[in-house]
This record gives structure tokens, C-alpha cells and sequence, in this order.
């Protein structure tokens, strides 16, 4: 039998693949954040509108971390599953919760599209 044999040397800069991956998914962070405070406020308790406000104040977008920071904040999150005398008809307790299980198919598709244009 006759053959070809090729040897190949591959050099791979991973450093460069790892900080721009790093650098792409930064860029989307704020992106996204924005989206998952919207998202989650469409379950959020909304009597004054105080409870949804404080997440948009006290939230670093860009940072992967939101918060809503009232003296009940705590309470109407882990203590209703349905927060009474509500004019939200969506509002629920766990409101992150509750649009991570509705709307995670949707932010995925978010990161990918924005990661893929870049």
C-alpha cells in the first residue's frame, strides 16, 4: 500500500483567544444585565414602583450582578409567591426566578447573536 504521511505543527496563541473571548463576553455583560433587570421587574412587586427603581439604581450593570435593595426587598422575595394587594398581575415572589424560567432560552440566544457579530 502507498501512502501520504503529513506531520503538521500547530501553533496556537490561546492568550489571544482567551482575552478576546474575555474581552467579547464583557461587552455583552452590561447588554445583558440590562435585560435580565427588565425581564425580572416584569415579575416584580409594583405598588409604588420603589421595589423595581431600587434595582435599576442599585444594579452595576456590567457587573453580572443585580439588586433590589429595599427594607422588604428580602421579604417579598422569599416570603409571598404572590405578593397581596397587587396591581402587577404578573408580580410574583422569586421574580428573578420566575423570568430566568421564562425568558433563559431567550438570553442565550442574546449572547450568542451579540458574540457572533463581534
Amino acid at each position: 500500500m502507498s501512502g501520504v504521511t503529513f506531520t503538521v505543527k500547530t501553533l496556537i496563541n490561546d492568550k489571544y483567544i482567551t482575552e478576546t473571548i474575555e474581552k467579547e463576553c464583557k461587552g455583552v455583560q452590561a447588554q445583558l444585565d440590562a435585560v435580565i433587570l427588565a425581564d425580572s421587574n416584569y415579575f416584580c412587586p409594583l405598588k409604588t414602583g420603589t421595589l423595581q427603581k431600587s434595582a435599576i439604581i442599585n444594579s452595576r450593570l456590567g457587573s453580572g450582578e443585580l439588586v433590589w435593595k429595599t427594607p422588604y426587598a428580602r421579604r417579598q422575595y422569599y416570603e409571598y409567591s404572590k405578593p397581596p394587594y397587587q396591581p402587577n398581575p404578573n408580580a410574583c415572589g422569586r421574580w428573578f426566578e420566575a423570568a430566568k424560567a421564562r425568558w433563559l432560552d431567550k438570553w442565550v440566544r442574546f449572547v450568542n447573536e451579540r458574540i457572533k457579530r463581534s
